[in-house]
């Protein structure tokens, strides 16, 4: 599967915007207009997506890094990276991440460092999944915080974690290009030429 996402990665920034001409030009002439710039909007939500989700698993996999060197915990390193791969799925990708960091904490530290590691990823469980992402992924993907509070949860129940992962772009991309699919439904289509069509 990692090698197959890799490749079709790498397809897709090499040929993607070929790809995509190539289609808008099966779209009436009418249309393709609004119909790229409705893929350029939708493109700019999923960009604004990827870049939101790496903002903030870069900035909670660096503070679990930073604590659990400050307290001397071993293994910080691997389990940075982890933890940073992890975070890309919201809310169980932190619990995973903080929850091996504070296993490690438990099996090799002091007390006082797992009380601390155990405070530190209670609230950093709460503040990352209930107020920073909404905030981040509202201006990423221009949501209102709130909508995405409630669709993350509602993914999950709809389609577990890949339910989880894909909802807030999807939402994303409906709000920003559903008036522009409207307009090319509503669109009358061109009356064919009758001296263009083929003889008998």
């Amino acid at each position: 599967v990692i090698i197959l996402s890799v490749m079709l990665a790498f397809y897709f920034l090499k040929d993607g915007g070929h790809l995509w001409n190539r289609s808008l030009t099966r779209v009436r002439p009418a249309a393709a207009g609004a119909v790229d710039a409705a893929g350029s909007r939708a493109f700019e939500v999923l960009s604004g997506y990827m870049v939101g989700t790496g903002a903030i698993s870069l900035v909670g996999a660096t503070s679990q890094l930073v604590i659990m060197v400050l307290l001397g915990i071993p293994l910080a390193m691997p389990i940075f990276v982890l933890s940073f791969f992890l975070c890309f799925i919201p809310y169980i990708g932190g619990f995973i991440s903080t929850g091996l960091a504070l296993l490690v904490t438990i099996a090799t530290g002091s007390p006082t460092d797992v009380a601390i590691m155990l405070v530190w990823t209670l609230v950093f469980n709460l503040v990352t999944g209930n107020i920073v992402s909404p905030l981040v992924y509202g201006k990423t993907v221009h949501l209102h915080p709130a909508v995405v509070l409630v669709a993350i949860p509602a993914g999950s129940a709809i389609a577990g974690i890949v339910g989880m992962f894909l909802v807030v772009p999807f939402i994303g991309a409906i709000a920003t290009i559903w008036r522009t699919v409207l307009e090319v439904i509503q669109m009358p289509r061109q009356p064919l030429d009758p001296s263009a069509m083929p003889g008998p």
